[in-house]
């Protein structure tokens, strides 16, 4: 998984990026109505929790947390490839992820940044 938590950790970063950006527009109220996130990334091998706080701080770790917004279970494989090209690429019907959606601003949250994660 150590792959994988390299990918997230670049992602958050940009994601990170993004949110302070809006944060401290006029749309900032929204988006801090829906933090903290916390996403779960499942695989065969392993997982990663990634955790956004109100402020925007994003950072991953190892493992899964309990209390999460969304949990995404896919195939390892097909989780690296798409965190590096963040894209779909055409892939086979049950390499798509199971997205569980734990909580109504995960919901939100996860429409918003579906395609940061290549969604």
């Amino acid at each position: 998984m150590d792959g994988i938590h390299r990918q997230l950790e670049a992602l958050c970063e940009k994601v990170e990026k993004q949110l302070k950006a809006k944060l401290h527009l006029q749309i900032g109220n929204i988006v801090r109505q829906h933090l903290p996130q916390t996403w779960v990334f499942e695989t065969e091998l392993g997982a990663c929790s990634v955790y956004i706080d109100v402020e925007g701080n994003a950072r991953v770790w190892h493992g899964m947390e309990r209390d999460r917004d969304i949990t995404l279970i896919w195939r390892f494989h097909t989780l690296a490839k798409v965190l590096e090209s963040q894209e779909m690429a055409p892939m086979r019907p049950d390499d798509y992820p199971t997205i569980i959606v734990e909580t109504e601003k995960g919901r939100a949250a996860f429409n918003y940044l579906r395609k940061e994660f290549g969604l």
